[in-house]
């Protein structure tokens, strides 16, 4: 059953009010008596009222449409109601002897009171079925975007997600159709990737651009360039669909809102919403839809994000398989004829004295030195998984038996305990910090080493390191000394940052380097609870 516009409605009712106040004029202007014009005054006041009352019907600032039907059955009902009454009191009076003089003017008189009457009590009625409506759809939308929402953010895979709020949204019994697209902006175009309700066809013949042409000047350019949504309540009353109004006619499309999506300042897309309702997108609803929207883009940001660094790990992963070819190679292809060199070397040198065969063994040592080390910081890069409650003095110990510096002094400053370590890793960073302490300081140096409040240190009695250089120490080829690798403290670092520890370089006591390792001192749980 077809209803009765608001324009209908409201003009009938105009009509009826407007004939009914010239009728009432014309009584106000037969009056004699001042009494008696008073008494006429009151219907063309009333008859007017309803003139006001059609004309704000006629124009939609009452009720919706499907509630016009409901005002115009009060306003019958009122008048026909009071007519009736007023007509069984002229029956009486007829009956009594005393006929009415002119019945119609009172009757009509009585039947404005009754029609203004009974549309006010209809539109008292109208509003309050719409709020009830309002509210009833506001639950339906809410229960939907929760569902969508929950559903969302357990998404892992962007287009699984983008599927998802479109089927969902459409189950929904608000919502006949949903398209979601995404934004490219090297192109300044949105396209469709996800849809629900639509045919195929329809959803990739659309042209959405973001930019100053008139398929950019649409509620979908608008709601990525402004991040807010943007609501159409009758497509073909808004100028900047005019694009897309042959599409939209074709499939019976007369209202819409698009959403975008985003998260901080990075836009996504949006997705858009198309309904056949006249009470559209109101406040309220509008509301919670911006929140699904940046529901959505944090859902895409994420997903982003893991994706990132599924591939970084991906890229590592792939940097170590390099490092373990690259470690193999320097561990077998080179060490190998360097062996046989310095082999060779040293039985030239046997046969007969030559200083060029001692610079060419001094070079073959400082090959070996750097293949070691090379070697060594290939290896380094992985974090410690595994750790071993240890004493530090005892790796302290094992690496300084390694030191070729018989001159050399070790010193313990205090009780050095126990540390949550990788003890081969360990033994390393001690074994690299020694030898740069000889390298320095000399074969007679004095190498310290001690607790701090949360970790260790190695100090030696050298010269030290300039302050406007220890920030370059810890570089990859970073050496004051001339037969130095370079190497040996960006292994330290290395060692320390694997474990957790923070190094720090300063002056020791005695004017020379020192050492810091910073978070050396606490234990990890998995440690502490053995």
């Amino acid at each position: 059953m077809s209803r009765v516009s608001n324009e209908v409605g409201g003009g009938g009712i105009a009509v009826a009010g407007a004939a009914l106040t010239a009728y009432h004029l014309e009584k106000l202007a037969d009056s004699v008596a001042v009494v008696e014009a008073l008494h006429h005054l009151v219907p063309p006041a009333l008859s007017l009222g309803l003139v006001v009352l059609g004309v704000r019907l006629a124009r939609g600032r009452l009720v919706g449409a499907r509630d016009t039907d409901r005002l115009l059955g009060w306003t019958l009902a009122g008048a026909l109601a009071l007519a009736a009454f007023d007509l069984w009191g002229m029956a009486g009076a007829v009956i009594g002897g005393f006929p009415p003089r002119n019945p119609v003017a009172p009757l009509l008189a009585i039947g404005t009171f009754g029609a203004l009457g009974g549309a006010l009590v209809g539109l008292y009625d109208a509003r309050r079925m719409e709020q009830r409506r309002s509210l009833e759809l506001l639950n339906r939308i809410n229960d939907t975007l929760r569902i969508a929402t929950r559903e969302v953010v357990h998404e892992t895979d962007r287009e699984s997600l983008e599927r998802t709020v479109c089927d969902r949204l459409v189950d929904s019994d608000p919502y006949d159709a949903v398209w979601l697209g995404r934004y490219d902006p090297e192109a300044a175009r949105v396209r469709p990737t996800a849809w629900a309700g639509f045919d195929d066809e329809y959803v990739r013949s659309l042209v959405v651009t973001v930019d100053d042409s008139p398929t950019g000047n649409g509620p979908g350019g608008r709601a990525v360039e402004t991040r807010e949504i943007q609501c159409v309540p009758d497509v073909f009353d808004d100028p900047t669909m005019e694009p897309w109004w042959d599409q939209m006619e074709r499939h019976g499309i007369t209202s819409l809102a698009v959403v975008p999506i985003y998260h901080d300042d990075t836009v996504y897309g949006f997705f858009s919403i198309y309904t056949d309702r006249d009470d559209v997108f109101r406040e309220r609803e509008r509301a919670v839809l911006s929140e699904l929207g940046e529901t959505i883009g944090h859902a895409v940001a994420s997903i982003e994000a893991r994706e990132r660094l599924a591939e970084r790990e991906r890229e590592l992963a792939h940097q170590n398989e390099r490092l373990d070819e690259f470690a193999a190679v320097v561990s077998h292809d080179l060490r190998n004829p360097l062996n046989v060199a310095s082999g060779r070397v040293e039985i030239a040198r046997g046969e007969r004295d030559s200083e060029h065969l001692a610079v060419a063994a001094d070079a073959l040592d400082r090959m070996a030195a750097l293949i070691s080390d090379v070697l060594t910081l290939a290896r380094q890069g992985e974090t410690v998984d595994e750790f071993e409650d240890a004493s530090l003095r005892a790796v302290v110990d094992e690496a300084w038996a390694t030191v070729d510096a018989p001159a050399a002094t070790l010193r313990v400053d205090g009780e050095l305990g126990r540390v949550a370590c990788d003890p081969g890793r360990l033994r390393q960073l001690l074994e690299n910090l020694f030898r740069n302490a000889v390298e320095h300081a000399g074969p007679d140096v004095t190498v310290t080493v001690g607790p701090t409040a949360d970790g260790f240190f190695v100090a030696d009695d050298g010269p030290g390191i300039p302050p406007d250089r220890r920030d370059e120490v810890f570089d990859a080829g970073f050496s004051t000394n001339e037969d130095g690798t370079g190497f040996g403290l960006n292994i330290v670092e290395r060692i320390a940052r694997a474990h957790g520890w923070d190094v720090s370089v300063g002056e020791s006591a005695d004017g020379g380097a020192r050492f810091e390792f910073a978070g050396a001192g606490s234990p990890p749980s998995a440690v502490e609870a053995r």
